[in-house]
């Protein structure tokens, strides 16, 4: 067997591998993105089923985020990787833990819009819109 080609092999499958748990760090962060503009949307529409839809979408989330933790851990298990390919692996888990995080928030912003829909504290919207766009920010950064 050629060592050539093995070494060859390993990196690629390992190339591989990085790149579809990236392409899930991605998909996870879109979800929170569409779940903090969904909670801003119902905030200002005042509109209760979108807010629910929000609660709901962090199952989700928390679902991606054990999926991709999975997928680093077998990466590093499998793969053993050394120095600068082990610090990527760690950042994406640390990543997908703020980005969890991130999504905590939302689902918090829409529990909150949803308790102040029904007892008119609109001054509790104004801040929790601001705090949304905080949020965003936060998630932008971490993007």
């Amino acid at each position: 067997m050629d060592k050539l080609n093995l070494t060859k092999h390993i990196s690629s499958s390992f190339n591989e591998e990085i790149d579809e748990v990236r392409n899930h760090v991605m998909a996870m962060g879109g979800l929170i993105e569409q779940q903090l503009n969904n909670a801003l949307t119902a905030i200002a529409t005042a509109d209760a089923e979108l807010a629910q839809k929000v609660i709901d979408t962090d199952l989700k989330v928390n679902d991606w985020e054990l999926q991709i933790d999975r997928e680093c851990t077998s990466i590093i298990v499998k793969r053993q990787p050394a120095a600068s390919d082990l610090r990527l692996i760690m950042a994406i888990m640390k990543t997908i833990g703020d980005l969890e995080r991130i999504g905590d928030e939302t689902r918090r912003i829409a529990r909150v819009a949803l308790e102040s829909f029904n007892s008119e504290q609109q001054d509790l919207l104004v801040n929790l819109d601001n705090l949304g766009h905080h949020v965003g920010q936060m998630l932008h950064d971490v993007l």
